[in-house]
């Protein structure tokens, strides 16, 4: 009998093996609107050390996590500076703009990389009448780009070039084990100091749901918030 063939539509259609069967069944559970679930709180705590954050939040979907992100780090009125194959602009319904009030400024790049001197062409002089760019969204690695990666030296730059400009940057990290795995180095050393992070654990980890939004403890304070708002 000829095996079943391997389904590549996504990283996302991979199913539990036994043993995440079984540790889902004798995890320890509690009530997390009152903090009180020791596996997730175990979870984000690990993540937060692992990735070099204050703190972490569990969220069902990488799209709830890059936009409560967004809500977190962004005012109405501004806009939000992405690739334009990213992940925020093509696969999220719109959400920034539903859900936080801001619209993107897309840009063309080819390799999904911002690098500085496509973050800076991006930006115009502020005037009254015109809305500003609050936000910088890099995701690595590219998803419609072609897997595309960010290395250190990339992230740490077009960073520096957000704090020049005054801005906020969030890294959609859905497939930051990959890009890990792919250049031989710690996931927390591709963050650059981003101000949130958003990793998924259904993809490079193969875990059956969910996702982790890191930040400061701050941050994610407000990020609870918004989770429980979006239910």
């Amino acid at each position: 009998m000829a095996e079943a063939p391997i389904d590549l539509r996504s990283d996302t259609v991979t199913r539990p093996t036994p043993e995440m069967r079984q540790a889902t069944a004798e995890a320890e559970v509690g009530d997390d609107v009152y903090g009180e679930d020791p596996t997730v709180n175990r979870l984000q705590d690990y993540a937060a050390r692992l990735l070099g954050f204050e703190a972490a939040l569990f969220v069902p979907s990488g799209v709830m996590g890059n936009e409560i992100a967004i809500r977190i780090l962004t005012e109405p009125g501004q806009e939000v500076l992405a690739d334009e194959r990213s992940h925020v602009v093509q696969y999220e319904l719109a959400g920034m703009a539903a859900l936080s009030g801001v619209m993107p400024r897309t840009v063309a790049t080819g390799d999904g990389i911002l690098t500085p001197e496509v973050i800076r062409a991006a930006l115009k002089p502020p005037v009254y009448y015109r809305s500003e760019v609050g936000l910088v969204v890099l995701e690595n690695t590219h998803n419609l780009a072609g897997g595309t990666v960010y290395t250190v030296e990339q992230t740490r730059a077009a960073v520096a070039a957000c704090r020049e400009a005054g801005l906020r940057v969030h890294l959609d990290g859905a497939r930051l084990w990959n890009a890990a795995v792919a250049l031989g180095v710690e996931p927390r050393e591709l963050t650059g100091g981003v101000d949130s992070l958003m990793v998924t654990l259904s993809k490079g980890l193969c875990a059956p749901v969910g996702s982790l939004l890191l930040a400061s403890t701050d941050r994610i304070d407000k990020a609870r918030r918004v989770r429980k708002q979006l239910g």
